[in-house]
């Protein structure tokens, strides 16, 4: 036995490596071809040794035989990681590797192109003798491989080409001196110390950006993860600095680098004295002539799902386009459409635009330059041409819709041209506007638009843009220049992991303290890592708008998941200690994660996971706290169904207790538990305590809601039923929504019946809640009492083993289970006592919540329970069944009755708490 369990260990720890192979075989030999490093590893001794390697072939192929289907299943699913493994490795060595001095790494769009800010200000530095030393390397992606822009520097001695998330590529990202991106590097890059990253984001924002948009936090998670790790962040006008980078990306406080206002390097090109060149040489090449002729130039934005599944709407754009080649007014002007860059793909191979699509290829002021008349919607293209003083119409047949789903920062009413929602108005628009005369008489309020927002968002753009970039960022001049450090307001600055996000005492918890604390005091970032769970992303919709949110992506293999400090050669690492190099890979992934941010102090709030306490325990902070929200020594130990399902994780974690200042208990009680059961993991003088906040107006206002969970007919827009259905059907299907319909008529009926008594527990269905004690206490009362019924709200996995118990004792038709409730409150008020009985708890916030309630309160006498209870005029007992029994008994016979509880004082008094520890 022991053998075999050996066996299975062993197994089980290579699980990863072999996962992370180049090779998508798992079989023996490879798992025998890394045993003799793993003895070490796993402590085992001679004699297990001897025993081992006898049994160890037959042992083996029984195992691997068992494992098949889910190592098949994991190496499907993982296809993409295990590649991405690959390339960390190089992607490591590179991490502490020389860094390449005077190189560069030029992106933008994810290699989709050499476009936008980067590939002007590349063309102007090249051209520079100050940058002769320079050598630069260009990412594109396959698809722009074979791009004339590529042909055009193939044979240049300092300028090379990567494919997009290649193993050069990462190699090239983490070992250039520079860094440019017009959008993002990838979620795995780590920006180095020692290197310059300048972001020069690609437009001023028309369309709502990061958190300004609805539920915008988990698209803008990876451009945050950017800008936090950027040097120079490109700013076209200070409504970009402000709206966007500090207001809408939350970066102030947390943004540690220079934002210039200095214009766009693309718009340069609008300026020179052979503009639009290229963009005529182009259309040339293709038999489209401009030269001598008007050109209007239509640019729409994308539309879709999101940015990364545009949709190109081909058939509105070619009826778009027909309705302008048919108009008279503009009998001998050339027609051009210049497609966003993510669409173009789709339609570049569609014959019905090759008169018309100018290529990817030429920059889009090229374009501008030689445009007499800009059609556009919501593009940020705009923004450029205003510089041009030139005429600019809007073409949005969708603006209605598109303006309350995403979000614009100017309404129609307030752009600078005429707006057409039909081609017929357009066509009309146009013949106003074919010169700029025509442009003033018609709309002259346009037209004073016009002139206010040039002076506005493009006052820099005056062809010498790029130079003054090169200075700043590659000549180290700042002075003289519009160049804007230090974005702190003063506040104390908090970042907060919240834990795994499912619906449990501690994401609750973290939820009140995120919407209690005084944002007015305290700056708040909340961490974790992203879930498509309907139960996670509903609970992380509760974030407060006021808390940033960074939210890590979890298909991505990371750094320390791979051990790869440990596989760099020595010329890589040297003879650094594994303890360094294991604090080297962590401090990688909170940067990674991070950027340049600093903060007051770092909190681990959950606890739980060794992984994210180690991220908190790098944390760039001044202190750092992590939380114990129970009976910790008692939870590593607890069993269920056979296995100890937090002993690997807790163990983990409490040997990181000696990187933390506080280890925070979340009552007095659970303090002194604590500082007990784990004293040999730190010491004493870190215990301490803070206990939790509740949410006293969600716990009112639930009460008074409907015992439906989610209840979409909360909406005011839903009239009758039959739209309440509807919209109901949008989420959740037909059969499910009958399901919960039929689950909650039981509940109403259950609850609202009869003339008994009806106690209510809430809470997980584990062994440490011990609901099989209080079912079998509630049997001996309901003997006694007529009509006494229970209501258990929570789910867990001894659900069928206490629905059982209740069958057995005859209990079935007076104890209900509601399963997890999102709102519990109004179920609980509906009820007539509280009732609890844990073996041990943290800090029962749920007995705080019945307080909140008017509830009486009985409940067995664990640990913590004291704080809980005090004042609260309700009932402890002795932990056994006949006691409980006694103590529902008190209540039915008018014994304990409920106190008044302040649940805002209380809040008050937590959240003073919170911060003595973490700052005092």
């Amino acid at each position: 036995m022991e053998c075999l369990v050996g066996v299975r260990l062993l197994c089980r720890y290579n699980t990863w490596r072999l996962l992370n192979t180049e090779t998508s075989i798992v079989n023996p030999q490879a798992v025998t071809a890394v045993i003799s490093i793993e003895w070490r590893k796993l402590q085992i001794g001679p004699r297990t040794k001897r025993v081992l390697l006898n049994v160890f072939p037959s042992a083996m192929s029984a195992y691997l035989r068992k494992e098949r289907v889910q190592w098949s299943r994991q190496l499907r699913q993982n296809k993409r990681s295990v590649s991405s493994a690959v390339r960390s490795r190089a992607f490591s060595k590179a991490l502490v590797g020389p860094l390449k001095r005077d190189t560069v790494i030029w992106e933008s769009f994810s290699g989709n192109g050499a476009l936008c800010n980067p590939e002007a200000l590349f063309g102007q530095m090249l051209e520079d003798p100050r940058f002769d030393r320079f050598h630069h390397t260009w990412v594109l992606s396959d698809k722009a491989w074979s791009s004339q822009f590529r042909a055009k520097f193939a044979e240049h001695p300092r300028v090379n080409f990567v494919r997009y998330k290649s193993t050069a590529y990462f190699e090239k990202l983490e070992s250039s001196q520079y860094l440019v991106n017009n959008a993002t590097f990838p979620a795995e890059f780590v920006k180095r110390p020692d290197q310059t990253y300048i972001n020069m984001w690609h437009g001023t924002p028309l369309k709502k950006m990061g958190y300004d948009i609805e539920g915008g936090a988990d698209g803008a998670r990876n451009v945050l993860r950017n800008f936090m790790s950027a040097d120079y962040l490109l700013s076209q006008n200070s409504f970009m600095t402000n709206q966007m980078y500090l207001n809408a990306y939350k970066l102030n406080n947390v943004y540690t680098g220079a934002i210039i206002e200095e214009g766009y390097p693309r718009s340069d090109r609008m300026f020179k004295a052979d503009a639009g060149a290229v963009a005529r040489q182009s259309l040339k090449d293709r038999g489209i002539e401009t030269a001598g002729k008007k050109v209007l130039l239509y640019a729409p934005t994308w539309r879709g799902e999101s940015f990364y599944r545009p949709s190109a709407d081909a058939s509105r754009l070619k009826a778009t386009l027909a309705a302008l080649r048919a108009n008279p007014e503009l009998d001998g002007w050339v027609i051009l459409l210049k497609a966003h860059q993510v669409i173009f793909d789709q339609l570049v191979e569609d014959p019905e635009f090759s008169d018309f699509l100018i290529h990817n290829d030429v920059p889009a002021n090229e374009a501008l330059a030689i445009t007499d008349l800009l059609i556009t919607d919501y593009s940020s293209i705009f923004v450029d041409y205003l510089a041009t003083g030139r005429p600019v119409a809007f073409h949005i047949p969708d603006s209605d819709s598109y303006a309350s789903d995403r979000g614009v920062y100017l309404e129609t009413s307030e752009l600078p041209g005429p707006v057409s929602r039909s081609v017929e108005e357009l066509n009309e628009n146009v013949a106003k506007l074919r010169d700029q005369s025509g442009f003033e008489s018609a709309f002259p309020d346009e037209c004073e638009r016009y002139a206010k927002l040039s002076t506005e968002l493009t006052p820099h753009d005056d062809g010498e843009a790029g130079m003054r970039v090169l200075d700043i960022v590659f000549g180290g001049r700042e002075s003289g220049y519009n160049v804007k450090r230090g974005f702190s307001d003063g506040r104390k600055k908090i970042v907060i992991y919240l834990g795994g996000m499912i619906t449990n005492g501690i994401t609750s918890s973290a939820l009140n303290l995120l919407n209690s604390i005084d944002s007015s005091e305290y700056d708040i970032t909340a961490f974790f890592y992203r879930s498509n769970q309907r139960d996670r992303k509903e609970n992380a919709a509760m974030i407060p708008r006021h808390v940033r949110q960074l939210i890590r992506d979890p298909s991505i293999l990371q750094l320390p998941l791979l051990g790869s400090m440990q596989e760099l050669d020595k010329a890589s690492v040297g003879d650094m200690p594994d303890s360094d190099k294991d604090t080297a890979v962590w401090d990688w992934e909170w940067r990674r994660i991070f950027g340049h941010a600093e903060f007051d102090a770092a909190v681990d709030f959950s606890g739980y996971s060794s992984y994210w306490t180690r991220i908190v325990a790098h944390a760039t902070a001044a202190k750092k706290a992590i939380w114990l929200h129970n009976d910790l020594e008692a939870d590593a130990e607890r069993e269920v169904n056979g296995s100890r399902p937090h002993f690997q994780n807790l163990t983990g974690v409490f040997k990181l207790y000696r990187d933390f200042d506080a280890l925070v208990s979340v009552s007095p009680d659970l303090n002194e538990i604590n500082r007990t059961n784990l004293g040999m993991y730190a010491p004493s003088d870190k215990f301490t305590s803070a206990r939790n906040t509740i949410n006293v107006e969600r716990i009112r206002s639930g009460s008074g809601g409907t015992l439906i969970e989610n209840p979409a007919a909360g909406d005011c827009s839903l009239r009758n039923l039959g739209d309440a259905v509807k919209a109901l059907g949008e989420s959740y299907s037909f059969e499910d929504i009958i399901s919960e319909a039929n689950r909650q008529q039981s509940l109403s009926s259950f609850v609202g019946s009869g003339a008994g008594a009806t106690f209510v527990t809430v809470g997980r269905l584990s062994p440490e809640k011990n609901h099989a004690r209080l079912i079998r206490a509630f049997a001996l009362v309901a003997r006694e009492t007529s009509g006494a019924k229970l209501v258990i709200i929570g789910e867990g996995p001894l659900e069928k083993e206490l629905k059982q118990l209740t069958v057995s004792l005859g209990m079935a038709g007076s104890v209900e289970f509601t399963g997890r409730l999102r709102n519990p409150y109004s179920v609980m008020s509906a009820c007539d006592c509280f009732v609890m009985s844990s073996d041990y708890e943290g800090q029962p916030i749920v007995i705080l919540e019945a307080r909140v309630l008017g509830l009486p309160i009985v409940t067995t006498r664990f640990g913590s329970v004291h704080s809980a209870m005090e004042g609260s005029g309700g009932l402890i007992v002795d932990t056994d069944e006949a006691a409980l029994a006694d103590g529902m008994q008190a209540y039915l016979d008018g014994k304990v009755q409920a106190s008044p509880f302040d649940g805002d004082a209380y809040n008050k008094e937590v959240v003073d708490e919170f911060t003595q520890v973490i700052f005092g």
